[in-house]
């Protein structure tokens, strides 16, 4: 086998240089290309009956390779609401914070992700909850991503069962 030491590779025109038709380079990712994934998983349960946004503990960090990076951010989680009155809702919202900043409520009109009615005394609603953010941290170094969570109206919000955390770099 021949090896080639270069300081530079330049195109004799324009600005592509190209391969061979079924050639890849080693180490190279193009565009849109996944440099890193990362994922966490956990089993534990938090509750919330609070109007006020709060840290779950779902949390993950990752360390950029590029300032020119996205991160796609994926958390999976089981929702459960419970009221003890017939007439009672429950609603909750959730969002994304990169370190100490807000990158994305989750929330309708009515500042709700969910809102459970029920015509029923002590009454549980579950559900399987996906939130998905891609974002642009413009960074190398070390970032954390974290769910919070907020009560919005009636009985108690909890997150419980298994907890998924992924996280993507994703080539620019």
């Amino acid at each position: 086998m021949s090896k080639i030491e270069v300081n530079e590779i330049a195109a004799r025109s324009g600005s592509t240089v190209s391969l061979a038709s079924g050639h890849t380079p080693s180490g190279f990712v193009p565009a849109g290309g996944i440099l890193q994934t990362l994922h966490s998983e956990s089993i534990s349960e938090v509750s919330s009956t609070s109007t006020s946004y709060a840290d779950t503990g779902f949390n993950l960090s990752i360390t950029p390779s590029s300032t020119s990076s996205k991160i796609l951010i994926y958390f999976e989680f089981g929702s459960y609401f419970f009221g003890s009155n017939a007439s009672n809702e429950v609603g909750v919202a959730y969002k994304l914070v990169r370190d100490s900043t807000d990158i994305k409520a989750y929330e309708d009109n009515g500042a709700y992700t969910m809102k459970v009615e029920r015509s029923a005394s002590n009454y549980w609603e579950t559900f399987r909850t996906s939130l998905t953010h891609l974002d642009s941290p413009s960074t190398t170094s070390a970032v954390n991503y974290k769910l919070q969570f907020a009560r919005k109206i009636g009985g108690t919000a909890t997150i419980k069962g298994v907890t998924k955390v992924i996280l993507q770099e994703i080539a620019q």
